[in-house]
């Protein structure tokens, strides 16, 4: 790229309407700057005399100031396009089709070219789907990238970016395989990105607009203190109270950077990309990326006051409360408010089969709860239902489990709870998947939420033996459990064996070898009166 003459530069700076810098109020006229001219000359300065094509977006997001240069021009993103595979995982999740504690052994042969972490270990570890993502974006792990880039699709992520407003990002390859002829021969692009929409995406991530508040949390955490520290926070991330989340971008004759500084005077949002960097000039670029920064923040923190941080850490996304509706399997059947959420058909099949087997459906009950994946009115089904995972409440009565499952604050359910006097309440659908395991694992299935009936018995199983009305309760429950869904032993657990080091119930205290025992024989008798699966 040639480079222009001091006196061009600074009529470009004084004229064009490519760059701008403003307080929250608009300029008073076009091509003219108010309060920052002199900023944006310098800012100018540095851009051009990097040698490379430059640009800049950067943003004081409290006080809304701006400062816009190429920002709608089009840039090779390289390893900054991992933010559009970042934005459709948290969408999945948010959707429910990715699990995000789920696990990916990496096949030796995925190992992808170029940065990253993956190839130093030996095949088939298995990170979780947030384990990659944290690899892609604070070590730009290459691997990560591909293996969401295989399992998502370009029209996918493209189409995602577009119905955000964000078009002006957009994946357009993969990362070469590690010892590919592709790695050998030039790299192909990899993404296609402008300064203003990789910005506004950092912008709605800092300020909880990106998704929902919870993926814009989780987006900031996963993005927090990359490796690569030495473009825009390069002289100051390491300040006083100031901390950086960002994503960087490096091919043959490419450097960028993005992301979200975190100081006293407020949140800083930068984009800066440059491409056509001549030769030998791949450190000058990175050094005007820094200086940018830094004449940014500085002129703009002059004036500001000293604020607190954004606070991502506020209310999840929850369910409305729900007036607290009781009635027995018996009422259900006649109808009644809410059962969409607890009286289905693979219920109604349950109950029928509890009263086979000796139960008692006067004085069963059914409670609606709001704390299930019923989140937007999307139910996420268990799919398939193929394990039991029993808990403890950890409480002394039925009505304080009650009380906590009913408040949409708390975000727990289960599916079932056993009663201190062996009585059985459902709260959620045998088809809908309740907030009980968590972080969980067994037997090669983790994210056991996806896949398990959760239940609570009322108690402390390390203090205290559950009674023996809760102990026919329970055999009862998994012979039934087991019957209907054919499950087999080794996955009729409780919640210390899924999560252990993390969960201690259902205890010491409870008697898995009679549970087990006759839960498998009365599945055994029940097995002939459930009906054959239908595709």
């Amino acid at each position: 790229m040639s480079r222009r003459p001091p006196g061009a530069l600074v009529a470009l700076v004084a004229l064009s309407p490519l760059l701008s810098s403003c307080t929250s109020a608009p300029p008073p006229g076009p091509g003219t700057f108010p309060r920052f001219e002199t900023l944006a000359r310098r800012v100018a300065r540095h851009a051009e005399e990097s040698g490379a094509r430059m640009g800049i977006v950067a943003l004081h997001v409290e006080s809304g100031r701006e400062l816009r240069w190429r920002d709608t021009e089009t840039f090779e993103g390289a390893s900054i396009v991992k933010l559009a595979l970042l934005v459709e995982a948290l969408a999945r999740s948010r959707e429910g089709s990715l699990e995000l504690y789920e696990r990916w052994p990496v096949p030796p042969r995925a190992v992808a070219a170029g940065s990253g972490v993956l190839d130093e270990f030996d095949p088939w570890l298995a990170p979780t789907e947030r384990d990659l993502l944290r690899l892609m974006m604070a070590l730009s792990d290459n691997t990560s990238a591909n293996h969401f880039i295989d399992s998502f699709g370009e029209e996918a992520v493209n189409c995602r970016m577009a119905e955000l407003g964000l078009a002006g990002i957009e994946l357009v390859g993969r990362i070469p395989d590690l010892g590919s002829p592709e790695e050998i021969a030039a790299w192909e692009p990899l993404g296609r990105m402008t300064p203003r929409d990789t910005a506004e995406l950092w912008r709605r991530a800092a300020t909880g607009t990106l998704l929902d508040r919870e993926s814009s949390r989780l987006a900031m955490r996963l993005a927090a203190s990359p490796r690569t520290a030495n473009r825009i926070p390069r002289l100051l991330a390491s300040r006083p109270g100031s901390s950086w989340a960002g994503k960087t971008g490096t091919m043959s004759g490419v450097r960028a950077d993005s992301g979200v500084l975190t100081t006293p005077k407020g949140t800083f949002v930068f984009a800066i990309f440059a491409d056509r960097i001549p030769a030998g000039g791949s450190l000058a670029a990175n050094d005007a990326m820094g200086e940018i920064a830094r004449e940014v923040v500085d002129e703009w923190s002059r004036d500001l006051p000293d604020r607190d941080p954004i606070d991502l850490s506020g209310e999840r996304p929850r369910q409305p409360a729900l007036p607290r509706v009781e009635l027995t399997p018996l009422e259900a059947r006649a109808g009644g408010p809410h059962l969409e959420r607890v009286y289905r058909d693979a219920d109604r099949l349950f109950w029928e089969l509890w009263e086979r087997a000796g139960g008692d459906l006067s004085d069963a009950c059914l409670v609606p709860m709001p704390n299930s994946f019923w989140q937007g009115w999307l139910p996420r089904k268990i799919e398939p239902l193929s394990s039991l995972v029993l808990h403890h409440t950890a409480m002394d009565d039925d009505e304080t489990c009650l009380s906590l499952f009913l408040d949409p604050s708390s975000f727990v359910s289960s599916h079932f709870l056993v009663g201190r006097d062996g009585r059985l309440y459902q709260f959620v659908s045998l088809e809908h998947r309740a907030f009980h395991a968590g972080a969980s694992y067994l037997h090669g299935r983790s994210v056991l939420n996806r896949t398990s009936v959760g239940v609570e018995i009322t108690g402390d199983g390390n203090r205290t033996p559950f009674t023996r009305a809760q102990v026919e309760t329970v055999a009862r429950l998994a012979g039934v459990l087991t019957a209907q869904f054919g499950l087999e032993a080794p996955f009729i657990a409780g919640h210390e064996h899924v999560a252990p080091g993390r969960k201690i119930d259902p205890g010491v205290l409870f008697p898995w070898n009679e549970v087990v025992r006759r839960g498998l024989v009365l599945a055994e008798e029940l097995r002939p009166f459930v009906p054959a699966p239908t595709d």
